[in-house]
């Protein structure tokens, strides 16, 4: 069966998780931006991370799964990368989340001359445990 090239590849490295995981996984899988892949990696987490993921990925088609042995961060992100093949690369931490509008405002900071390469840059927002919120902002758009 021939796969659809994806857009964006959006890797998200797993280990010990579970309670973050699911908020995680939803966020990216309700963007508002659907012409990407979700690449799960599983770095040997001693939790349920593993089994989530594979949950997801039995609900929807753009989930990929791929487990391996606990190996570290850059090990797990470097599995999502051999096994990309969008376009673009992203990249969700598996204990934060993201807006529906994430990769939509990701992909619309990249120039209209397609045959530019480079890295986009974004700010982020720190929620607390006490409701407030910080914004870091990172205003520039490296090609």
């Amino acid at each position: 069966m021939e796969r659809n090239i994806p857009e964006i590849s959006v890797i998200v490295p797993v280990y010990n998780v579970e309670q973050y995981l699911a908020e995680c996984i939803s966020s990216i899988l309700s963007q508002t931006f659907t012409d990407f892949e979700l690449l799960l990696v599983d770095d040997g987490s001693p939790d349920r991370c593993g089994e989530i993921c594979d949950e997801y990925a039995g609900k929807d088609k753009r989930v990929r799964v791929f487990h391996q042995e606990n190996a570290g961060l850059s090990c797990a992100r470097n599995k999502g990368l051999e096994h990309a093949s969008g376009t673009y690369i992203a990249f969700v931490d598996s204990d934060d989340y993201v807006t529906s509008t994430y990769l939509q405002e990701l992909y619309a900071s990249l120039p209209a001359d397609k045959s530019q390469r480079g890295t986009v840059i974004c700010g982020f927002d720190k929620l607390f445990p006490d409701g407030s919120l910080h914004t870091v902002h990172v205003p520039q758009c490296r090609y």
